[in-house]
């Protein structure tokens, strides 16, 4: 049997590997974070999009407030309110959004669903990193079901 040099260097050790930091989106986004993102837009050149968020728990929901600046736009304020819906899951709304949203959990993984105003499918995709504070993001835009537009990025916790 062929060992990797990690598996190698882990078995002498005789260390467990490190498991995948369990997301928690609750304590993730209470406070502040900050996202640095690549949009892009077919047929456009791609653009910058940073997101500073601030969340908290407002009773039984979590209320996250995203100032959006996207290159070349007034900066904007969007608003999500999300409650639990089961294990591993979330609904709610968003302000960008014409019905709800949906949030499913698993592992350190984290898919988000929901159709944007002007009939834009949204699927995103949030994998928390192994420091535990910092998140890649993954967002494909589909119209028609053809790919509109993408973002990708990481997502740091501040607080």
């Amino acid at each position: 049997m062929k060992l990797s040099a990690t598996a190698f260097a882990i078995l002498l050790s005789g260390a467990a590997p490190a498991a995948s930091p369990q997301l928690d989106m609750v304590g993730f986004f209470t406070g502040r974070t900050h996202s640095g993102n690549v949009l892009k837009i077919v047929f456009h050149k791609s653009s910058s999009l940073v997101v500073d968020s601030v969340g908290r728990m407002d009773g039984k929901q979590f209320v996250l407030v995203d100032t959006v600046h996207e290159e070349g736009k007034t900066a904007r304020i969007r608003k999500w309110v999300m409650r639990p819906s089961g294990p591993g899951r979330f609904t709610g709304t968003l302000s960008d959004a014409e019905g709800p949203v949906a949030i499913s959990i698993s592992g350190s993984t984290a898919t988000i669903r929901y159709v944007m105003n002007g009939g834009l499918n949204v699927d995103q995709r949030l994998q928390l990193l192994p420091d535990g504070r910092t998140m890649s993001n993954h967002t494909v835009v589909r119209k028609f079901g053809l790919k509109f537009g993408s973002v990708d990025g990481k997502i740091r916790k501040l607080d």
